[in-house]
């Protein structure tokens, strides 16, 4: 990688204050994507010698909502790749000019929701609210009876995560909830821990030596009645116990539930992250194929969790955190 010349263009698209205009010249630019944050996130830190943008046109240039692309790659322009795409939500007010951003799930966070319903399906509350993005969204999910005033989306989704362990996001302009590890490219790119990988700080673990327990319940109000279920599902002597209230109706969408969080949470295999270059590209939800010169018994696919990209001075660089292996 020592040979090949970091690349990296910032688009800032067209608004009423300023026609479409880009920037070759980033200081830094850091990226964090992963299925268990709502919005992925992105940081560019731009030179302090950049005279376009003095201290009065910096609020014209940059504002909160203006669409954002980030470009960034190992070669030459009709190599570079698009890393991000989303919306300014932060502009520093000193220099150097820091830029924060959220990707495409920053407009939807912001849709205010009131809705009731004695028992609502999680796909058909979904799509009452989301109308111009594509929806994935595994089964059909019973959220149970709600109620919700004067939220946003944003809140709801959140709620979803901490109660449900439902984790929305955007994914290739679709929004997905509950499908952490689909709709994701067909390449699988191979990294060896000893030959290319600049760190790792990973450990192998076997399916008996993660030991998980989920505990879930639900408590439904009848009239004058109240019905409790409740299921657990797990290894004896769990080193992780999870919590959960869930809104289900019955004790057959309990257990499913339960299996489904259970599932999420058991892995076979490295556990943990490695630091590579920024080539090739990787997305989180994405399959690769980790090889190891020394242990060869090692080698497995597995989904990656999250990525950090980090361009700067230092070289370009991806940290991956991997999730669970890929089993046929």
């Amino acid at each position: 990688m020592k040979d090949l010349i970091m690349n990296a263009k910032v688009v800032f698209k067209a608004t009423e204050s300023h026609p479409e205009f880009y920037i070759r010249r980033i200081s830094e630019v850091e990226i964090e994507s992963s299925w268990k944050m709502i919005c992925s996130t992105a940081q560019v830190v731009l030179p302090r010698n950049i005279k376009d943008f003095n201290q009065n046109k910096v609020k014209d240039w940059f504002k909160r909502g203006d669409k954002v692309e980030i470009y960034l790659c190992y070669g030459l322009d009709e190599d570079l790749i698009l890393e991000f795409s989303g919306y300014i939500t932060q502009v520093s007010a000193d220099y150097p000019i820091t830029i924060k951003l959220e990707d495409e799930m920053w407009r939807l966070k912001q849709i205010p929701v009131n809705f009731s319903s004695k028992n609502e399906k999680l796909k058909s509350f979904v799509q009452k609210y989301v109308t111009d993005y594509p929806i994935l969204i595994d089964a059909e999910v019973p959220l149970g009876a709600i109620n919700i005033k004067n939220k946003t989306l944003g809140e709801v989704f959140k709620k979803f995560q901490e109660d449900l362990s439902l984790y929305p996001f955007i994914r290739n302009g679709k929004l997905v909830v509950a499908k952490p590890y689909s709709d994701v490219s067909d390449k699988i790119p191979v990294f060896d821990l000893e030959k290319n990988c600049v760190s790792n700080d990973l450990n192998y673990l076997s399916k008996e030596e993660r030991t998980v327990k989920v505990i879930a319940e639900s408590v439904q109000n009848f009239a004058k009645t109240k019905k409790k279920l409740k299921f657990e599902l797990g290894d004896p002597d769990p080193k992780t116990t999870i919590n959960k209230t869930l809104s289900v109706t019955t004790l057959n969408d309990l257990q499913a539930e339960v299996r489904r969080i259970y599932d999420l949470y058991k892995k076979e295999g490295f556990d943990g992250s490695f630091t590579t270059f920024g080539t090739p590209s990787v997305q989180h939800g994405q399959k690769v194929k980790i090889t190891s010169s020394l242990y060869n018994d090692r080698e497995g696919i597995y989904y990656i969790d999250s990525i950090k990209k980090k361009f700067s001075r230092d070289g370009y660089r991806q940290e991956i955190e991997l999730g669970p292996t890929f089993v046929k």
